[in-house]
């Protein structure tokens, strides 16, 4: 187990979406209870191979929920203590009279002190480092909260504790992660928001003619959220980095007027997009987000 995959791993948590229409969103209890069990490794009532299930734990979550809740979201760490063993990365488990069992149903307040957890499948020995840990939080946060200002400040003040880690303002390597590409051409299909083009070669090969582009840059946003995304070819990918096409809040696709259709049929492919809706996703929840659509059409080469 490398840094890199267990990275790709905290992109692909299966947290569930939930929500109807405008309130569809990610479910937020595994990526938080993962950072409120971080907090703990670093200032010592927890080890990557012991993770007590106890109120520190339960309230470091609790402080990070009250900031990312929405709608119907409930306030139960204890699920993803027990659903978090689905990742293949992490065991839960009952303390009884003569020896610990698994765990296989959400713990009750009653378990408290008497449940933990450890990391399994290589995450331990990648947890127990704190450089790792910075970044594995990192990690968690663009994927699933890049956002949340709170959420961000209160990593910054983590990291300035650790006299052993070195704070840097340059980007991490894993903000192009192959995770993120593979979510967003999960949830497009495989096909191009721009052109419709689809091209997915058959199981075993990892051929695609699509990219995952970022509405606004990682380097700038620390954003892997997949409405920070959208699938494009390499056509209209390479026209949409270069300013000369976006997609608007309108959901449609607007054209640089330095395009001139009478210089070649691949300009006039292009201006031909101008006003032609965005191909959405299925699931509302992933919806390119209004933000990054703004930002990218405020940058159309005039």
């Amino acid at each position: 187990m490398t840094l890199h995959e267990a990275i790709e791993r905290l992109y692909d948590l299966s947290v569930g979406v939930v929500g109807i229409a405008g309130e569809r969103h990610e479910r937020p209890h595994k990526p938080l209870l993962l950072l409120a069990v971080f907090d703990l490794i670093d200032e010592g009532p927890a080890t990557p191979e012991r993770i007590p299930w106890c109120q520190e734990l339960r309230d470091r979550f609790t402080a990070r929920f009250n900031l990312v809740r929405k709608h119907d979201d409930k306030n139960t760490p204890d699920n993803p203590f027990n659903y978090l063993q689905s990742e293949g990365f992490w065991q839960a488990w009952k303390e009884g009279n003569r020896k610990a069992h698994p765990v296989d149903a959400p713990l009750l307040a009653r378990d408290l002190g008497h449940a933990f957890a450890r990391f399994t499948d290589g995450f331990q020995y990648l947890v127990s480092l704190p450089t790792n840990r910075q970044i594995m939080r990192d990690a968690l946060v663009s994927r699933y909260f890049p956002h949340l200002s709170q959420i961000k400040s209160q990593q910054s003040e983590i990291t300035n504790r650790q006299s052993n880690l070195q704070v840097t303002d340059e980007p991490l390597e894993y903000g192009r992660s192959p995770a993120f590409r593979r979510k967003i051409l999960a949830i497009y299909d495989h096909q191009c928001a721009a052109c419709g083009l689809r091209i997915k070669i058959p199981a075993g090969n990892d051929v695609s003619f699509i990219d995952a582009a970022h509405l606004i840059p990682f380097s700038e946003s620390q954003n892997d959220h997949p409405t920070n995304g959208l699938a494009l070819c390499k056509n209209h990918h390479w026209a949409m980095d270069r300013d000369i096409l976006a997609p608007g809040p309108d959901l449609h696709w607007h054209v640089s007027k330095l395009i001139d259709p009478r210089r070649s049929n691949g300009e006039r492919e292009l201006s031909d997009l101008a006003g032609k809706s965005v191909l959405l996703p299925k699931d509302p929840a992933f919806l390119p987000d209004e933000e990054g659509v703004k930002w990218r059409l405020q940058r159309l080469s005039a």
